[in-house]
């Protein structure tokens, strides 16, 4: 009797102490799983994505230098995304796969605002950040863009078109080169510029759609201006022939300095190619944009929101939704371009 209750007593003490090691070894795991769980979180990155238009468009440039710079600056991770083509339906594409990865934010240079701002609501839906820059998508719920006031450019190249044709009351025919059809800062400019020459004696007279493809605005260029030489100005919506060198674009060249004082080019946009063409007096004026700022303010301000932090130098304007950060720009002649080229 006395050895049955022994035997019993040990039993209860042995199952115990079982279920003391059991807990004890669960704890002990559970510690170590939160605390690598833990590590991961405090190591893991924040990712940003930046999507141009296109691959390979020379434009975006200076702003994945300042992407990148703004990622190295932030200890984060910044990834350059964007189609082949300059196609809406292909950076969709690319937007749903950034949505597959969870990242922490996306900023996006629109091929079209609409087309576009039904998946960029599904990223926002998702929990990730979202800002435009260069070509807005305003009903996407963005929360900024950030770039070039393009109405106000657009206005600043019609003022200066006016100014260039001051001294003459004959209709001044205009041809216009653009980039999209529809894409939010193309359109922009075309509304500034066409509002400012409106009750002037500048007439358009065509309006030819490059798709932000190099090669097809140098054709479209050098076809119209053989068949039309009578034309008294380009304006270029975009800065896309003037990525090649002047001599890919011998019609232009022949037309322009066949009449210097009444042929005049207006553009948007100044890359280093440019510096040639101002050289051989083939740009009256250039509108430059701060690509490499739309970059890296992109970048710096999606991080801010993502950790918590606010936009730095956001305005409000009437009727935009989010916040407006302007990049600013520059008015680029013969008479000072070579302060933009220093050699």
């Amino acid at each position: 009797m006395h050895s049955a209750a022994f035997n019993a007593v040990s039993i209860k003490r042995s199952v115990s102490m079982k279920k003391q090691f059991l807990f004890l070894l669960f704890v002990c795991l559970s510690t170590i799983l939160y605390a690598a769980g833990s590590q991961d979180t405090k190591e893991k990155k924040v990712i940003i994505a930046v999507v141009p238009q296109q691959l390979g468009n020379v434009v975006f440039l200076p702003a994945k230098e300042g992407a990148e710079q703004a990622g190295k600056d932030l200890g984060i991770t910044m990834e350059w995304q964007a189609p082949v083509r300059a196609e809406a339906q292909l950076q969709a594409e690319v937007i749903e796969g950034l949505i597959a990865r969870n990242v922490d934010g996306i900023a996006i240079s629109c091929n079209h605002p609409d087309a576009l701002k039904d998946v960029l609501k599904l990223a926002i839906s998702k929990g990730i950040i979202v800002s435009t820059f260069d070509a807005d998508s305003p009903e996407s719920g963005r929360e900024f863009y950030a770039g070039t006031e393009n109405y106000q450019a657009g206005v600043t190249c019609g003022e200066e078109m006016l100014k260039l044709f001051s001294g003459t009351s004959n209709t001044v025919k205009v041809a216009i080169l653009e980039g999209i059809p529809g894409a939010f800062d193309i359109e922009s400019r075309k509304s500034g510029f066409l509002d400012t020459i409106a009750d002037s004696n500048l007439e358009v007279v065509y309006t030819g759609a490059c798709d932000d493809d190099v090669d097809k605005s140098v054709t479209i260029v050098e076809d119209y201006t053989r068949a039309n030489p009578e034309i008294d100005a380009w304006f270029m919506a975009g800065g896309w022939p003037y990525i090649v060198q002047p001599g890919a674009l011998p019609e232009m060249t022949k037309w322009k300095l066949s009449d210097p004082e009444n042929h005049k080019v207006v553009t948007m946009d100044v890359f280093p190619s440019s510096k040639a063409f101002f050289d051989k007096d083939l740009i009256d004026v250039a509108v430059g944009q701060d690509f490499y700022s739309m970059g890296y303010l992109s970048v710096e301000n999606l991080h801010n929101l993502i950790t918590g932090g606010s936009i730095n130098g956001g305005l409000k304007k009437e009727g935009f939704p989010g916040l407006f950060i302007d990049t600013g720009g520059k008015i680029v002649t013969p008479d000072n371009y070579k302060e933009e080229f220093p050699e």
